[in-house]
Parts: structure tokens; C-alpha cells; sequence
């Protein structure tokens, strides 16, 4: 790319460092979500506007940089799941429309979009983890809006956010279970029980056990100590002997 083409070179670098920067330090997706958005917009043209959708086991969420109409953003409500960036979450490849006037493809979000203005879409897909997967989104209120250096922009966003959002929600997670862990050390017996079982069960570290029964208590929507309940019940009953 040409240093003298806008944005410059040196500024798309400058931002994704700054979007290291914030992700690294975000203290939740959505933070961490919010600030690449922000970073992201500032080096679009003026007139691309940019979005994220996650999808995850509950409803799809959404966010914009700046005041996109909901119809455009949540097309899963607005539109049946039937958008750019539902197809692009769902095939897990790039998804541009140059012109939606033009485009057969989703006719009800199309029709909302250019109602509020958009007149060209690019979607792209990125994952946070195994769970959570998402696309980022850029909207034009021209036609044939994506050329130049806006898909490359588009790409490295995508693809460095992806690496990072996974890296910083997982260290997220572990300081959750480190401070649960430090709860159950202050006095919560059955949880500490079921970490003991599952440790004697599985042969891993205390940490791991705690994990395995937080994913169990998300899988099952319940709170963590009635899982733990749960399993002392279930060990006490078989007549096994739980771990300390």
C-alpha cells in the first residue's frame, strides 16, 4: 500500500497497536468490544461505518461505533438471520455486497439498510473462542464503497482482534477462578468438596477441577454451588469416598 494513500500506512499500524493496547487492558468483552470499534472507526473513511456481532449459546449482541439504526445492526431480530453478517458467521467467510440496490441477497435487512442510509455492506468473521464467534462489520451510505485500502483494513482488524479477544478472555477467566477460588478457600465446603472429587477423579490441578465445574454450571444454567451440591450428593449416595 502507498504511505501516501488515506489512511496512511503508519496509522493503520498505530491503531492496531492501540487496539493491543485496550484489549489487553479490558476488564470484559464488551469493554474490550466497544474499544476496538472506537480505534476502528477512527482510521475508516468517513463515510464507513463499523459494527460487531457475537454470537454465542444465548442471543446475538451487538455494537456499533456509532449510531447505526438497530434494523441495520441485529439482523438475527430484524431480519430472520437473514444479513451479511449472519451469512458470514455461519460460512465463516467475507461477505460484501457493492451495491444492495443491485443485490438479490437478503431482501428484508437490504431493504431496512437502505432506508437508514447503507448502501453497501462488508462483513467479515472472526472467533473469540469455540463458543462466542462474530463478524466485523462495515456499512457505506455509497455504493461500491469498498475498494482501496478498506477491505485490507477490514482484514487485519478482524484477524488481530480475533487472536487477541481469545488471549485476554481466557486470562480473564482464570482471575474468575482464581478469585473463586480464594472464595472457596474462605469458607464455601461443598464447592470444596466437589473440587477434591473431581481432582481425584480427573488426577488435575485444583484450578482445572474448579473450571470443569464452572463450564458444568454454565452448561446447566444453575450457580456453581448447586452443581457442586450435586456431585458430593451423588458421590456420598454411589458410597464413594469424596477427596478432602
Amino acid at each position: 500500500m502507498d504511505v501516501d494513500s488515506k489512511p496512511h500506512l503508519v496509522e493503520i499500524v498505530a491503531a492496531l497497536k492501540e487496539i493491543t493496547a485496550r484489549i489487553t487492558s479490558a476488564t470484559a468483552l464488551p469493554e474490550a468490544i466497544d474499544d476496538l470499534l472506537k480505534v476502528t472507526a477512527d482510521i475508516l473513511p468517513g463515510h464507513v461505518q463499523c459494527g460487531v456481532t457475537l454470537i454465542s449459546e444465548g442471543e446475538p449482541a451487538t455494537f456499533a461505533a456509532t449510531g447505526l439504526a438497530p434494523e441495520v445492526l441485529d439482523e438475527a431480530k430484524h431480519a430472520d438471520g437473514d444479513g451479511p453478517c449472519m451469512e458470514a458467521v455461519r460460512t465463516r467467510d467475507i461477505v460484501m455486497s457493492q451495491s444492495l440496490r443491485d443485490d438479490e441477497r437478503w431482501p428484508v435487512w437490504s431493504a431496512a439498510a437502505r432506508r437508514h442510509g447503507v448502501h453497501s455492506v462488508l462483513s467479515y468473521p472472526f472467533d473469540v473462542d469455540e463458543l462466542v464467534l462474530g463478524a466485523l462489520n462495515l456499512y457505506a451510505d455509497r455504493p461500491h464503497a469498498f475498494t482501496d485500502e478498506v477491505p485490507i483494513i477490514a482484514m487485519l482488524v478482524a484477524d488481530h482482534a480475533s487472536l487477541l479477544l481469545r488471549v485476554r478472555m481466557r486470562q480473564l477467566t482464570q482471575e474468575e477462578l482464581l478469585a473463586r477460588m480464594s472464595e472457596v478457600q474462605a469458607g464455601d465446603a461443598a464447592v470444596e468438596r466437589a473440587i477434591g472429587i473431581v481432582m481425584a477423579q480427573r488426577g488435575c490441578a485444583p484450578e482445572q477441577a474448579l473450571r470443569q465445574l464452572h463450564d458444568a454450571a454454565t452448561h446447566l444454567g444453575v450457580g456453581l454451588p448447586a452443581v457442586a451440591e450435586r456431585l458430593v450428593r451423588t458421590v456420598s449416595d454411589r458410597g464413594a469416598t469424596p477427596a478432602p
